[in-house]
């Protein structure tokens, strides 16, 4: 039975996610057979762009945020002493590295779409760079800051969107904007979804290294199956967020 919930609910996702940007699409094309009016359809389509990454951010905070694990058997295979440590230093500092640097990308494409000088733009030296990665890595080792981190990334993930979105549906061109050319991405959507999914993953990794009293007691037991659903869990989501904006109109 409970097979069968899954597969219904699947089955759902997947073809709202194959007949919304057909939908998106047509609104677009009756918005551009009277571009110069105000019309519902480009009131439709615009509002459409929300639609999704709103989605998203649901899903993440039900469904990736507040993880619980299963692994309470520390008398097996374990990680511990300098192994533990290069891990659990490395997955916090990549982790806050992308939250920095995904945060400041958006305010400098931010403050291009809406500053004609690029005298205004953000500047950032690489001194300070380090400082905010450092405290990002501090405030991760508290439960309560770190959900409050992943809340502003996803905050940060619902402003790109609208911006991209926008960009996208104005033709509108943004100088010295490095998101926007990095990698010179034809769906720049993709460039936003691999900086959440990023940071999602390490997100999920640092979860479980700072579960319960891993840390404290210095030990970290192997993840079981259960742990790796989650992993093929998210990916899978986010493999159908990614099929979805293939899907729409460049």
């Amino acid at each position: 039975m409970i097979i069968n919930n899954i597969l219904v609910r699947i089955s759902i996702i997947f073809t709202l996610v194959i007949i919304f940007p057909l939908v998106q699409n047509q609104w677009l094309n009756l918005y551009l057979f009277d571009i110069n009016n105000f019309s519902i359809y480009k009131f439709l389509y615009y509002l459409s762009g929300l639609i999704c990454p709103s989605l998203v951010i649901l899903n993440s905070l039900n469904q990736f945020t507040f993880y619980k694990f299963y692994t309470k058997d520390v008398s097996n295979i374990i990680i511990s002493g300098i192994s533990l440590l290069f891990l659990s230093s490395s997955i916090l500092i990549i982790l806050s590295t992308l939250i920095s640097t995904y945060f400041l990308i958006n305010l400098r494409t931010l403050l291009n779409l809406l500053v004609n000088d690029n005298n205004f733009l953000v500047h950032i030296e690489v001194n300070k760079q380090i400082l905010f990665v450092f405290v990002t890595s501090i405030l991760l080792l508290f439960k309560k800051f770190k959900v409050l981190i992943k809340k502003i990334s996803l905050l940060n993930f619902l402003i790109m969107s609208f911006i991209i979105w926008y960009i996208q549906i104005n033709d509108i061109i943004l100088k010295d904007a490095f998101f926007i050319e990095f990698l010179k991405f034809e769906n720049k959507n993709f460039l936003n979804l691999l900086f959440l999914l990023s940071i999602e993953t390490f997100y999920y990794l640092w979860s479980y290294i700072s579960y319960g009293s891993y840390l404290s007691d210095w030990k970290l037991p192997i993840p079981s199956n259960k742990e790796f659903r989650s992993i093929l869990n998210l990916i899978a989501f986010y493999f159908l967020v990614i099929f979805y904006y293939s899907m729409l109109l460049k």
